[in-house]
C-alpha cells in the first residue's frame, strides 16, 4: 500500500516539474518584414508588403513620414498598404521610416521599421527573360519575372530570397508580390561620405523558392558603373559584337598594373552548361588561393561547397537547386560535373535556358577567338614587366584587346588554380576563357599563359579542348 501511495506521489511532483518547466520556457515572438521597404513610383501612389508575425494580436504603426498615410494593417492576410502623399505643399516628405510596434498576449511589444520612399526611377525587366540581370543605376527600382528560369522554364515560385552577395546590401528590399520581384540600389558614397554618382559595383545571386523552401532557380544580379551591353564597352571579333567586360566584373583593366583595378576586372567562375555564377578569390593575386567573401540575407559570412559528382549530385536538376555548390569532375566521365552529359545546356548557336549570358547575349562558340594571338609587343616583352599585368594584349592583327588572366576553378577539386600545371617551367599566370562549342566530352575554351623562362614558351590556343567540371571566366557575345 506503502509502495503504491508513494508511486502516486512521484507522479504527481513528476507532472508538476514537467508543468513548471514547460512554463518557464520563454514564449517566442516574432514580427518580420522581409522586404523592409515599401517603394512607390509616383506621388499618391499606394504599395502593399508583407510581413509575417507569430504570437502578436495586433500591430499599431508609429511616426509615419509627413504626408505618408497608412491604410491598412491586415492581420489576416499579413500585409501592410500605405499610401504616398500626392503634394508636397506643407512639410510632406518623399521618404522617411514606418515603425511597427507588434502586441503580444502578455503585454511584450516587437517593433520593426519599414522603410517608405517615392522611387521614380525603376528598369523592368519582366519582358527580358534571362538567368543574369545587369543593374547600373543607383537610386532605382529593379523589377523582374520570378514565374520565367532562364527563357521560357515555367516556374511554381513561392517566395525569393538572397542567396549571396559579394558585399552586404548590395542589393535591398528585395520583395515579390503580383507575380513580380522587385529590388533597389542605392546610390554609392566616396570615402568621405559623400555620394557619389554610382551604384557599389559587385555580384549577387537572388533564388527563387517553392512552397516548400527549396531552391527551384536563381537569377545572377550583375551590379556595375560599365554598363557592359553599351556599344563603347563592346568590341568586335570574328564579326560578331562581344563584350569587352568579363562577365560579372565592374571593367576591363586594359593592362593596367594596379591591383585594384585588376581585381575589378575578374568577373564570375562557370562551369560548362551552368548558369549559376561562382566568386573569385579575395584579391588579385590569389593569396592562400582563397574565395573572395560573400554575405548571405543576414549578413553574415557564406561559403562554397565542393562536392562529388554523384547519381544525386551530378544532375541538372540538383546543381540548379545547389547554386553555391562546385561539382567536382568525374574521372569515369571525363571530369564532366554532369553524370549525363548534355549538348543544349549551352548551345553554339542559340541561348539556351542555362546560358548564363543577359538577355540578348549568350555564350560564344569558339569561332569568336580563332583570329586572336599574343600583341608582338607584349610577347617580346620580359617576363618580369609582362607579369604585372595578370593578362595579354590579343590581336585580331588589325585591333587590339585585353583579356584578363584570372586563371580557372580546375575540374579535379574545384579550387581557384592561376598557375599553369608546368613542373619544368611554371608560369605566374595563366587565362581560361569557355566558349558553347563542345569537343566529344570535352569543351572548347580560350587558353593563354605567360611563361618564366623564355617568351618562345608564352602560348596562347583558341580552342583548347578542356573538361567541362573547369569553372572559368566568360565573354558573351551578342546574339
Amino acid at each position: 500500500m506503502k509502495r503504491y501511495i508513494y508511486s502516486i506521489i512521484l507522479i504527481v511532483i513528476i507532472a508538476i516539474s514537467g508543468a513548471l518547466s514547460s512554463c518557464s520556457k520563454e514564449v517566442e515572438y516574432n514580427l518580420e518584414v522581409p522586404a523592409e521597404s515599401i517603394l512607390v513610383a509616383t506621388p499618391g501612389m499606394s504599395g502593399t508588403t508583407s510581413f509575417k508575425s507569430y504570437n502578436i494580436t495586433s500591430i499599431a504603426s508609429y511616426s509615419a513620414p509627413n504626408g505618408w498615410v497608412v491604410n491598412n494593417i491586415d492581420m489576416y492576410n499579413g500585409t501592410i498598404t500605405v499610401t504616398a502623399p500626392s503634394t508636397f505643399d506643407n512639410e510632406e516628405v518623399e521618404s522617411g521610416t514606418l515603425t511597427l510596434v507588434g502586441y503580444t498576449p502578455t503585454g511584450i511589444t516587437k517593433s520593426v521599421d519599414i522603410y517608405l520612399a517615392i522611387v521614380p526611377n525603376e528598369v523592368d525587366f519582366t519582358t527580358a527573360k534571362a538567368n543574369c540581370f545587369v543593374a547600373t543605376k543607383h537610386t532605382t527600382r529593379y523589377i523582374f519575372d520570378p514565374m520565367t528560369g532562364g527563357t521560357s522554364t515555367p516556374l511554381e515560385t513561392a517566395s525569393v530570397g538572397l542567396i549571396w552577395e559579394s558585399r552586404k546590401e548590395l542589393i535591398k528590399y528585395l520583395d515579390m508580390r503580383d507575380g513580380k520581384v522587385t529590388f533597389y540600389l542605392e546610390e554609392a558614397t566616396d570615402e568621405d561620405g559623400n555620394k557619389c554618382d554610382k551604384v557599389y559595383h559587385g555580384n549577387a545571386l537572388i533564388g527563387a523558392y517553392n512552397a516548400l523552401g527549396e531552391i527551384i532557380w536563381s537569377w545572377h544580379i550583375w551590379v556595375t558603373n560599365n554598363n557592359p551591353m553599351a556599344e563603347e564597352n563592346n568590341i568586335t571579333l570574328n564579326g560578331k559584337r562581344v563584350m569587352n567586360i568579363n562577365l560579372g566584373a565592374e571593367l576591363n583593366s586594359n593592362a593596367s598594373t594596379d591591383g585594384d583595378i585588376i581585381y575589378q576586372s575578374f568577373g564570375m567562375y562557370y562551369q560548362w552548361g551552368r548558369k549559376e555564377p561562382f566568386v573569385g578569390p579575395q584579391a588579385y593575386n590569389f593569396p592562400g588561393n582563397k574565395d573572395a567573401r560573400m554575405f548571405n540575407n543576414s549578413g553574415y559570412d557564406a561559403y562554397l561547397s565542393y562536392v562529388e559528382s554523384t547519381s544525386e549530385h551530378g544532375t541538372v536538376t540538383w546543381a540548379t537547386s545547389n547554386p553555391m555548390s562546385l561539382i567536382k569532375g568525374d574521372k569515369d566521365n571525363a571530369y564532366d560535373w554532369c553524370q549525363e552529359q548534355d549538348a543544349n545546356l549551352w548551345s553554339a548557336t542559340i541561348k539556351s535556358e542555362y546560358d548564363p549570358c543577359p538577355a540578348g547575349w549568350r555564350v560564344p562558340d569558339a569561332s569568336i577567338f580563332e583570329q586572336l594571338t599574343i600583341t608582338t609587343s607584349y610577347d617580346d616583352m620580359a617576363w618580369e614587366d609582362a607579369q604585372k599585368f595578370y593578362g595579354w594584349m590579343l590581336t585580331d592583327g588589325s585591333n587590339e584587346y585585353f583579356f584578363s588572366a584570372q586563371g580557372r576553378r580546375n575540374y579535379l577539386d574545384c579550387r581557384l588554380d592561376i598557375i599553369n600545371n608546368n613542373a619544368t617551367l611554371p608560369v605566374p599566370w595563366s587565362g581560361y576563357y569557355w566558349t558553347a562549342t563542345e569537343d566529344g566530352k570535352d569543351a572548347k575554351a580560350l587558353y593563354f599563359d605567360l611563361n618564366t623562362n623564355t617568351r618562345t614558351w608564352n602560348s596562347i590556343e583558341t580552342s583548347r579542348s578542356m573538361p567541362r567540371a573547369n569553372a572559368m571566366p566568360l565573354r558573351c557575345v551578342k546574339e
